[in-house]
């Protein structure tokens, strides 16, 4: 058994799923652990492991493994020292505590076996020696992280544990979240072996052949998420980021309360429930992981959108203008939907592009046409698209020929086309406005960001052809954006980046200018699901859950028929309102008609709410418009909740758990199961919380209110209604009622409600929010995705990824776009072109937001400033001091008019 080759297990990865034989092995590695050591329970027939008993006199400490790296043996001789010490404490803690250090060391030795076969072949994978960087290296890094993470709480522990003020209990959780938090990652390297097997052949970190995401999770045991977003939520990144995302679970598990409340709370029970269980998922870790869980796995992709539309309230609208850096120009400019004629550019022959669509026998071979945006939503909406400057320059839009006695600076010769990030499904400019300030500043030239339409009412190719459009509307009016176009790049951090690179290619495949630069951040660049290891990164990811990551790219990619049929009917609905005002009103102009053609898919109010920023008007504007990116962000009221009040009782009382299996063909060793499930009750779960079970999730809400079931029967509401009306007539009764009151209200302003949402076929979907389900990543596979290149850009052609400009990427080592950046940078070299690969460290996902609240981002929006400099050739300028900070008056302040501009 000790000599096991780690390649048995691997030629098992390509055999029909749920072999036992690859079942097995995943359990032999758990039970090399034991061996190295010899001096650990071993597991029982009936699953338990066999308690030493106080009597028995203690044994040695036993020898350390010789092969631990020096940060696993420090914990390692630090688990024995503390186990030790623990095993003559009876008390409950104290048995607990010395179990859990037991756990925790074979959980190092089998890390460190794993870590070390990783590192053997992980540089295979980097996109070249000096950018080292990939999902391999990431677990290690993740992996390492968490070991040191094991060292400062060992520490901790001996420091204190013989003192008067020792918090035993609080520590005896920080080690079991510790511990189990090491067993998942053991789990995840499982799988990386896996996955370099199935890529063994081709050097790719995307899994290549018949091998599939759902097959890979299939293969081995369900990976406990829990872990990664409880006490140890952020522990591989740096103390000011760890602390904005842990603000930031606790704000989506206490959201989720005020999202799913009842139809007749008003404002201040949602208001108090908020207050109430912000404290609660503060004090208590435990629940607020099985809370973040619980949304990511059930939560419908409207609670992803409205969450992350909060960055859209009124009070984050303001911030830019008070925090960020001070810029001139600031204006949200919608753009009539009117085709637009470029001359096409005088290198490009269709003929060497395959796939391309552009029609040879036009009648002007010297010009292309570009046509307004139509998918899903039908023609005529404007595109909406935000203007940034740090100066006022000659020409710019609402400028005038002269500002006062300053005449403008002249015409910038570069600009900067940007796309936002969200996930295809939420965000806007405006959310991004801070760091982009800051951009605008030291670059010293305009920035045009887009405000493309979002899924799941607009999915994939709505987004692409409005970005698009706005991009050749950029070509052909950069005067009025204050620059001469000599260089344009465009840039973009996670979807935006994909539809930088959309941009990009259409330009090749249409014959149009393409930019002389592209700046990619954590971009996801196949938008499919080919496992990679750096997408498992997602299982603990607490901006990215696996789930959000999941329902985003369905929604955008992979749209439900219900979606399809409800935008082909508004379609048709504007369609026939647009024929019917061109026979009544001829005369109207285009904005006018395109005013109309939007009232069936987003009506205007009687009086529509100007822009609070706006202090411009163009006499060419005859209609406002809405931009399509803000979306209603309401709570919806829920009929019929079936809810439950959430115990906040102390969670110390391990209970039964019952682990849901991934599939029947799967053998399971009951042993090494209960080894780790005893140890993941103990962690997670206490016996007053109410765990939801697939009959809960089907049982229908007839009869019920409140979590309670109504009485059924007549006789039986006389009696109960006779009982009330005694006991009132007596004191004690009347104070009661008065108790049951107050009771009543406190309950409704700070219980926890279930999600509660209608499938297709009108059953409930019920599931409580705060039960310990365990599941596997694999149901969210259900759907298949195009491989179109507009989508993915990965699966472009050779011909035309050859044709894209310079090139910066920019990464994370633990982002889950990792691996996409890296094979993507790869192809592009190969091909020949410029380009280049920057991973950062410890920065999560959509780190760009956080510039203003942690040290780490800001450094990291610095670096891809000096990237965009290079792109577009500017050179850091000292400012002058009206551009550092010198006060705005009224007229000059950097809130934005809202305009609606005629075709030019």
């Amino acid at each position: 058994m000790k000599n096991l080759d780690i390649n048995t297990m691997i030629d098992a990865a390509s055999a029909e799923r749920g072999s036992p034989k690859l079942s097995a092995l995943f359990n032999d590695n758990l039970k090399l652990a034991h061996e190295d050591d010899g001096h650990h329970p071993v597991a029982t027939s009936n699953g338990k492991a066999a308690q030493r008993t106080i009597e028995q006199p203690t044994p040695p400490p036993p020898h350390v493994p010789a092969e631990l790296k020096a940060s696993y043996r420090s914990l390692f001789t630090a688990c024995q020292d503390h186990a030790a010490f623990f095993a003559k404490d009876h008390t409950e803690f104290g048995q607990r505590l010395h179990a859990a250090h037991i756990a925790w060391q074979d959980f190092i030795v089998l890390a460190n076996r794993l870590v070390q076969q990783i590192e053997a072949f992980a540089h295979e994978y980097d996109f070249d020696e000096e950018t080292p960087g990939n999902g391999y290296r990431s677990f290690v890094y993740v992996t390492n992280a968490c070991i040191s993470h094991g060292v400062s709480i060992c520490k901790q522990l001996s420091t204190t544990r013989s003192t008067l003020f020792f918090r035993k209990k609080l520590l005896m959780k920080e080690v079991e979240a510790c511990s189990q938090l090491l067993s998942s990652l053991c789990t995840c390297l499982q799988y990386l072996l896996i996955l370099r097997q199935w890529s063994a052949s081709t050097g790719d970190l995307f899994a290549c052949g018949n091998h599939t995401a759902e097959q890979l999770f299939e293969l081995g045991d369900t990976i406990n998420q829990y872990c990664f977003y409880g006490r140890c939520l952020g522990f591989q990144y740096g103390d000011s980021i760890r602390g904005v995302l842990r603000f930031l679970g606790i704000s989506m598990a206490s959201y989720s309360e005020s999202y799913y409340s009842q139809e007749g709370d008003g404002t201040i029970v949602k208001t108090t429930r908020s207050l109430w269980t912000s404290g609660k998922y503060l004090m208590n870790p435990e629940l607020r992981a099985r809370r973040i869980v619980n949304i990511s796995q059930n939560a419908k992709i409207d609670f992803c959108k409205s969450f992350w539309f909060l960055a859209e309230s009124e009070l984050m609208h303001k911030l830019p203008s008070i925090v960020g850096s001070s810029i001139k120009v600031n204006r949200l400019i919608e753009l009539p939907a009117e085709p637009l004629k470029l001359p096409r550019r005088k290198d490009f022959k269709p003929s060497d592009i395959p796939g391309s669509d552009v029609n040879q026998n036009q009648g002007e071979d010297d010009f292309v046409e570009i046509p307004v945006p139509s998918a899903h939503l039908g023609p005529g909406l404007p595109v909406s698209v935000r203007l940034l400057s740090a100066r006022r320059r000659s020409g710019m839009l609402g400028e005038g020929r002269y500002r006062g006695w300053h005449k403008p600076t002249p015409p910038s010769r570069s600009i900067l086309f940007h796309c936002h990030g969200g996930g295809f499904v939420a965000q806007s400019s405006k959310s991004h406005e801070l760091y982009l300030r800051d951009w605008a500043v030291a670059l010293d030239c305009p920035i045009l960001s887009v405000d493309y339409s979002l899924a799941p009412e607009a999915p994939f190719p709505r987004a692409l052809q409005e970005v698009y459009y706005a991009y050749c509307w950029l070509l052909n009016n950069t005067e009025l954006l204050g620059t001469t176009a000599e260089r344009i790049v465009c840039a973009g951090d996670s979807a935006g980046a994909n539809l930088s690179i959309g941009v990009a290619l259409k330009c090749i495949e249409q014959g149009v200018r393409v930019p002389d630069g592209l700046f990619l951040a954590y971009c996801p660049t196949l938008v499919s699901f080919v496992p990679s290891p750096a997408r498992l990164l997602c299982l603990m990811d607490p901006l990215l859950p696996f789930g959000f990551m999941m329902r985003c790219l369905r929604a955008y990619a992979a749209p439900a028929q219900e979606t399809l049929q409800e935008n082909a009917r508004h379609v048709e609905d504007a369609a026939q309102i647009r024929n019917a005002q061109k026979s009544n009103v001829g005369s109207l102009n285009s904005s006018r008609r395109t005013s109309i053609a939007r009232s069936p898919l987003t009506p205007l109010e009687a009086n529509t709410e100007q822009d609070d920023e706006s202090s411009d008007t163009f006499a060419s504007a005859s209609a406002s418009y809405h931009s399509q990116t803000v979306e209603r962000t309401d709570l919806p009221n829920s009929e019929n909740d079936n809810s439950s009040c959430v115990s906040f009782e102390d969670d110390s009382q391990p209970i039964v758990h019952y682990p849901v299996e991934i599939s029947a063909d799967t053998p399971k060793d009951a042993a090494s199961a209960a080894y780790i499930d005893n140890f993941l009750d103990k962690y997670l779960i206490d016996t007053a919380t109410m765990e939801a079970t697939e009959e809960t999730a089907n049982q229908p809400l007839q009869g019920q209110a409140n979590g309670h079931s109504k009485i059924g029967s007549d006789d039986n509401i006389l009696v109960e209604t006779g009982r009330d009306l005694i006991a009132i007539d007596t004191l004690q009764g009347r104070l009661q009622e008065a108790v049951n009151n107050i009771t009543n209200t406190l309950t409704r302003c700070t219980q926890s409600y279930e999600i509660n949402g209608s499938s297709t076929m009108g059953q409930q979907d019920v599931r409580n929010m705060d039960a310990l389900i365990a599941r596997s990543p694999s149901e969210e596979f259900a759907f298949d995705v195009p491989k179109d290149p507009f989508l993915s850009p990965y699966w472009a052609s050779d011909e035309w990824l050859s044709q894209l400009p310079e090139t910066k990427i920019l990464t994370l080592n633990m982002d889950p776009c990792l691996d996409d950046c890296v094979m993507f940078a790869k192809k592009l070299k190969r091909l020949g072109r410029q380009v280049n690969l920057e991973i950062l460290e410890g920065l999560p996902h959509g780190f760009l937001n956080f510039t203003m609240l942690s040290n780490e981002a800001m450094e990291g929006s610095k670096h891809c400033i000096k990237s965009l400099q290079t792109l577009l050739q500017v050179n850091p300028k000292h400012k002058s001091t009206d551009d550092k900070g010198s006060s705005l008056d009224e007229d000059e302040e950097s809130s934005s008019p809202s305009a609606s501009l005629a075709a030019s």
